[in-house]
């Protein structure tokens, strides 16, 4: 149950420098209708989190040129909030590649999503029924996929995208990954080839546990809305020139506590005189009147300690999270065998039997993700998740670990309820955990902490990347409710409601947004349904193939 604070929080403490943690303290320190003291608190020894440009030197020693390691691309459609942003901070943009690509057994079997040649980077592959029957499957997968998440949107809400007073569940709301291909007789050489690297990659998802554990609506949703499911109208996708450090810095620049290498053990909160004392790893205290935990869920467990409340317990307990390694290198071996099967993700495994596999090997071409590094001075430069082996050792720059949260209906659940713990306690929640996971999750989750303590966004936020969604902002906390008056906030209405409206909006945010329609070397999107204008014109001879099956 809310507490009854009697007075604004001047002094907030903000727990974590991720993008959330970032965004959280830069509203409320910008743009904020009363006085406040904000303090930026930050465990490591850079800010960002996931934000983490990093300087490589050339090949002669001359220069160096930064590059991202963890967050590294956005588009237009699907970062609407991280785009406003950017915007008012004044932070460039640079056209980018998505292109996917799938390696397996040491180049036994490639493809190479960005186009149809590419598609058969392993010319055998041309002969090969199995792959002619993947084909299919992805454009049938596609539609029947379409299907189901507009079918569950019309259950949940109206066309104006708010929640029916009597909304039904779907009947595949429960079902698995697995027990949705096994039930409509897609192939397992698809689901190996297509649906886990794909799966696995975009969630940092160890394949067994894609197959076991996955949400199907989670994932049929989640492509949906990134425009992962259509032939046409796709996004272009885009890169923070000179690296994600740039949003960062000017982040930084506007705050006047920041501390680095600063970790806070212990978090106590007294309801009674409406306080929270901070305590870092040297033992020091600080009084505040509210705190934001921008961190991972499990890690503000951790801080609270004692002091968590069992509903704080049970609910940010549920959420699981991943540690991947992320090694930046330039070795070549740790790409596809093809150079002509090279995309700017590379998903690579050396096991038959995908869904065994306890980890998740996936290479980025950082050459090609991020225009403003040149091949000629810096050479092809990667970072690997999770190596299938080590790079050899002088080819390697660093090595970084990175935490991603383990999707599954646990976590679903937690999400759903996560507001119940909101703004009670003095305490505010945030992260790119509190939904898909993603940069402009983590964005959003702490732009809506700081509008629940009344900071007031110079942007209009949208949720769930414009989709309809049951997720509401926080609650605002009744002292700000008592003293200055602030509601709830009120996010903007979803841009798709309808099936009309979002191809209305995606056709307009085509041909008007500067930055598409110009790339780099092409790959407009993630994955297979890149080629597939050009797939549809093969389709008719991957009928007349199938029946070597």
């Amino acid at each position: 149950m809310p507490t009854n604070q009697t007075k604004a929080p001047k002094r907030i403490a903000v727990i974590g420098s991720g993008v959330s943690g970032l965004s959280a303290a830069w509203l409320l320190s910008q743009h904020t209708p009363f006085e406040t003291r904000v303090s930026l608190f930050e465990s490591g020894d850079y800010f960002g989190g996931h934000s983490h440009t990093v300087d490589l030197h050339s090949l002669d020693k001359s220069e160096t040129v930064g590059v991202d390691t963890g967050f590294i691309v956005c588009n237009p459609i699907t970062y609407p909030n991280l785009l406003a942003f950017l915007e008012c901070l004044n932070v460039p943009l640079q056209p980018s590649d998505m292109s996917f690509a799938v390696s397996r057994n040491g180049g036994a079997f490639e493809w190479n999503g960005n186009n149809t040649n590419t598609l058969f980077a392993q010319r055998e592959n041309i002969f090969n029924p199995d792959m002619w029957k993947m084909v299919s499957q992805v454009l049938r997968f596609n539609e029947q996929a379409d299907k189901i998440a507009r079918e569950a949107d019309d259950l949940e809400f109206d066309r104006n995208g708010n929640v029916r007073e009597h909304a039904k569940a779907h009947p595949y709301a429960k079902m698995t990954l697995g027990e949705f291909f096994e039930q409509f007789g897609y192939s397992k050489f698809f689901y190996q080839n297509y649906i886990v690297p794909m799966t696995a990659a975009i969630w940092s998802t160890p394949a067994n546990m894609t197959f076991d554990k996955f949400p199907l609506l989670t994932l049929v949703r989640f492509m949906r809305n990134h425009i992962l499911l259509q032939v046409d109208n796709r996004p272009k996708w885009m890169t923070v020139d000179g690296g994600s450090r740039k949003y960062v810095e000017k982040v930084i620049s506007q705050l006047a506590d920041t501390r680095l290498n600063t970790r806070i053990t212990r978090v106590k909160r007294s309801l009674a005189d409406g306080t929270v004392t901070l305590t870092d790893s040297n033992g020091k205290t600080e009084v505040f009147d509210h705190v934001i935990f921008a961190t991972h869920s499990d890690q503000a467990l951790a801080i609270l300690g004692d002091d968590a409340t069992e509903d704080e317990r049970t609910i940010l307990g549920s959420i699981k999270f991943l540690n991947n390694r992320a090694i930046l290198h330039r070795d070549e071996k740790l790409m596809p065998k093809r150079k002509l099967a090279w995309a700017s993700w590379s998903y690579l495994t050396e096991i038959s039997n995908e869904t065994d596999s306890q980890s998740m090997c996936l290479t980025y071409w950082m050459d090609n993700l991020q225009p403003h590094i040149d091949p000629r001075k810096f050479g092809n430069v990667f970072v690997t998740m999770n190596p299938l082996f080590e790079p050899e050792a002088s080819k390697v720059v660093a090595e970084y670990e990175y935490t991603h949260p383990l999707y599954s209906p646990e976590t679903i659940a937690a999400q759903d309820s996560l507001n119940t713990i909101q703004n009670n306690n003095l305490t505010t929640f945030a992260g790119a955990w509190t939904n898909y996971g993603f940069h402009e999750d983590g964005l959003t989750s702490g732009l809506l902490a700081a509008t629940s303590l009344g900071a007031i966004c110079p942007f209009e936020i949208s949720l769930n990347g414009g989709y309809p969604t049951r997720r509401v902002p926080p609650p605002p906390p009744a002292w700000a409710v008592k003293e200055f008056g602030v509601k709830q906030y009120v996010p903007a209405k979803p841009r798709f409601a309808t099936d009309e409206a979002r191809q209305a909006f995606l056709k307009n945010v085509l041909e008007n947004h500067s930055i598409v329609g110009k790339k780099k070397q092409g790959g407009g999107g993630l994955g297979m349904t890149t080629v597939m204008s050009a797939a549809v014109l093969v389709v008719a001879i991957a009928s007349a193939v199938l029946y070597f099956k």
